[in-house]
């Protein structure tokens, strides 16, 4: 009797294993496992695609449903298969260098990256990590602030010739020129800019240009601004109604701060500034760098117009972790991890050159 009870509580026991379920993942971060896994929409195969995350991504879980977990990946909230995500321990957390989520593949397309770079990397989850995870170099040391003229000093004076021109885009010739709330020497400082900046110049006030930059409408002392002739503004030239729109609006957002997951005046990231641009534009685009990548149609970098998206690969990974806004001369504006601001900076700097990994043009 005793040996029958004894087999039938076996039996019991090796039963109950047997339904136990696969040891849940708690809320925390976690590791993408697969390659190219699917970031989608809703917690099913038929939801909308979002992104692609390679494996070893990283990212937030923010619930798990069993065969799905609700995640949390370059600032925006979706879905991953729970199969392909490795739950990752305090420690291995820390030595994570941007919450960018990566996760695992089911046998489809191969995903994105997304970098978020500059010439002395740094990283960023936009992400560009990037977050949009992305990584960029530390920021160049800032210049002393070149003074102005004291009053009665202001010998050079750029008069523009054509007063009916305005607006127009100008561009800083002097390092750590004073922004300022009014046309005087004795206005509050909203800032400091450095030559090459451009600003979008609405008119002129005596020695003053009152112009338009990070968001502020200021005054900045004209001897330190050149206006650019028709034919320099339009390194842009067929250039459409949309592609116009956007770059307005990311020089408009030059001095924004850098914020990881950011979408609005208040901060960018870098993938955040290009959604935002193409949104106010009237074009909807993904939100994550990657996800941008599979949108629009391929361009040759010889063949970049400006408007186009550049994107650039995180040092050491072929993941996409930034993206920027081409906007003619060899010159791309994008949210900098490394600058902690949007900047414009030059295709050819040797970061990006190495970094480089495609461009794509959005015709709406």
């Amino acid at each position: 009797m005793r040996k029958r009870i004894s087999i039938i509580v076996a039996m019991i026991v090796l039963a109950l294993l047997m339904a136990v379920p696969a040891l849940a993942l708690s809320p925390g971060t976690a590791r993408v496992t697969g390659e190219a896994l699917r970031f989608r929409a809703g917690p099913s195969l038929d939801a909308e695609v979002l992104g692609w995350a390679d494996k070893g991504t990283v990212v937030e879980i923010l619930e798990d449903l069993g065969e799905w977990c609700r995640v949390c990946w370059d600032g925006e909230v979706g879905y991953m298969s729970s199969q392909y995500l490795e739950q990752l321990t305090v420690n291995e957390s820390e030595d994570e260098d941007e919450p960018e989520p990566q996760p695992e593949p089911e046998p489809e397309p191969e995903p994105e990256p997304e970098p978020e770079p500059e010439p002395q990397p740094e990283p960023e989850p936009e992400p560009e990590p990037e977050p949009e995870p992305e990584s960029e170099p530390e920021p160049e040391p800032q210049p002393e602030p070149e003074p102005e003229p004291e009053p009665g000093q202001e010998d050079e004076k750029p008069a523009k010739e054509d007063e009916g021109e305005y607006p127009c885009t100008g561009v800083l010739t002097g390092n750590a020129v004073r922004f300022r709330a009014g046309p005087d020497l004795e206005a509050d400082v909203y800032d400091f800019f450095d030559s090459g900046r451009r600003v979008n110049v609405l008119g002129q006030e005596g020695d003053w240009y009152k112009v338009e930059a990070s968001g502020k409408t200021g005054y900045l002392y004209a001897q330190y601004v050149r206006l650019l002739e028709k034919q320099e503004n339009a390194a842009l030239p067929e250039m459409g109604d949309l592609a116009q729109s956007v770059i307005q609006l990311a020089e408009a957002s030059l001095g924004v701060r850098y914020s990881y997951g950011g979408a609005s005046p208040d901060g960018f990231d870098c993938s955040g500034l290009v959604y935002y641009c193409f949104l106010s534009s009237g074009v909807k685009l993904n939100r994550t760098a990657s996800g941008q990548y599979t949108q629009g149609v391929y361009v040759e970098k010889d063949e970049l117009e400006p408007g186009d998206l550049v994107f650039f690969v995180s040092p050491g990974t072929w993941s996409i972790g930034h993206v920027g806004i081409y906007i003619g001369d060899g010159e791309f504006i994008h949210a900098s991890t490394g600058s902690h601001e949007v900047v414009v900076s030059e295709l050819d700097g040797s970061y990006w050159v190495t970094n480089y990994y495609g461009a794509r043009r959005i015709t709406g």
